[in-house]
């Protein structure tokens, strides 16, 4: 575009040359037709080498870079944000981090004596249940829609397809069962641990001197029996779709009473069955720390079919049903008008499962020596920069 544009100038320029010897006149006129265009480039050398080209009549060629700009609107730009020179990155924390993992070899290390607790063994028991009521009942579901986008059929059962179930409650107690290891003594350990997912005992076994003489633990059986979990006000939200409509519905956990009535209960239960393994304990006797680790998980399981039905209740402006129905919808009005009350169900009901992983170590406290790096140091937060000075041993 550039060149086309130059190559027109060219042949502007060379017929204003040839058109210089026609006369005066004609060459005021050319140049009055011309005056629109303003050069990029009108400077004194440029203007010099003009009028020695009109006066010679040679060719030449102007360089000269015109654009016409009669009517064309000049907007001015504004800037929309503001420009800085100096910019640092926003120093927010990561989400994720890595924990202390010293490296040391054995030139820098030195054996060091401590006392702790060995894990002498360690199994871990991976099960599940099914919610129950309270006292064991069979649990049912209320269901309340709360978020009905699209139109529903009026009359009969749509069916919903359940996109996603989201789990909501406020706590998940866990009480261990009964304990017992062969027939030696379990003393439980008063839990003191916050999260109510740690639970520890005593455990005190005779003496096997058939292992003993062999350097080897003894092989015993490790039962639990009565392990629960209490599930606190829990609420189901199930999100879902008929066709284009999108649909949320709240399921609220109930008990059926002997009227048929559904009511609504704050918990739910899970009962487990008796868990049962080997475990490896010393058999010199000494007393064992038994220490068992909860960890949990709460789901539900395929909802196959669920159904939406609408019912449209019309009233008047006094509030009065024009038509008989059993629902129950707060209207406001200053007009006849409808509205609808929706009944979700899921015939088949929902599996509510709780998943628990729980670890058992048999602990034994011990004097070790272990190789060690005595030079560690943790990361040093300095608040106060170089204004507190701790020295160390021999330091001033």
């Amino acid at each position: 575009m550039q060149d086309l544009r130059k190559n027109k100038r060219k042949i502007n320029n060379k017929q204003m040359c040839e058109i210089s010897n026609i006369g005066e006149q004609e060459v005021r006129a050319v140049e009055e037709l011309d005056r629109g265009c303003k050069c990029n480039n009108q400077n004194m050398e440029q203007q010099q080498k003009n009028n020695k080209c009109h006066d010679k009549h040679e060719k030449c060629e102007l360089e000269c870079h015109c654009e016409c700009k009669k009517h064309e609107k000049v907007e001015k730009c504004e800037e929309c944000e503001v420009i800085s020179e100096s910019c640092t990155v926003n120093p927010c924390r990561e989400e994720c981090c890595n924990g202390i993992s010293p490296s040391y070899s054995t030139r820098n290390a030195s054996p060091v004596a401590i006392e702790t607790n060995r894990i002498f063994d360690s199994i871990q028991f991976r099960t599940f249940t099914d919610a129950t009521g309270p006292n064991g009942q069979t649990l049912f579901f209320d269901f309340d829609v709360v978020s009905v986008r699209g139109n529903v059929p009026s009359r009969g059962l749509a069916k919903v397809t359940v996109d996603e179930v989201c789990v909501n409650f406020s706590s998940i107690d866990i009480t261990p069962g009964d304990i017992t290891v062969d027939d030696f003594v379990v003393t439980p350990i008063e839990n003191d641990s916050p999260c109510d997912t740690v639970f520890e005992s005593l455990v005190c076994p005779i003496r096997n001197a058939t292992c003993c003489a062999r350097n080897m633990g003894q092989n015993v059986l490790f039962r639990e029996r009565g392990l629960n979990a209490t599930v606190n006000d829990l609420v189901l939200e199930i999100r879902g779709h008929c066709g284009c409509t999108k649909i949320v519905a709240l399921a609220y956990p109930a008990i059926r009473r002997s009227n048929g009535q559904l009511c609504r209960v704050d918990s739910v239960e899970f009962r487990f069955n008796t868990l049962a393994s080997n475990l490896c304990v010393p058999s010199s006797g000494r007393t064992v720390t038994l220490r068992q680790n909860y960890l949990n998980n709460l789901t539900v399981d395929c909802i196959s079919n669920a159904f939406i039905s609408a019912e449209d209740c019309n009233f008047d402006c006094n509030g009065n049903i024009r038509h008989d129905c059993d629902c129950d919808c707060d209207c406001d009005c200053d007009d006849d008008f409808g509205c609808d009350c929706f009944d979700f169900t899921i015939p088949s009901g929902i599996d509510l499962i709780l998943c628990i992983e729980e670890t058992v170590s048999a602990l034994i406290g011990d004097q070790v020596v272990v190789l060690a790096d005595t030079g560690f140091e943790p990361r040093v937060v300095d608040t106060f920069a170089n204004v507190c000075r701790f020295p160390g041993c021999g330091e001033e």
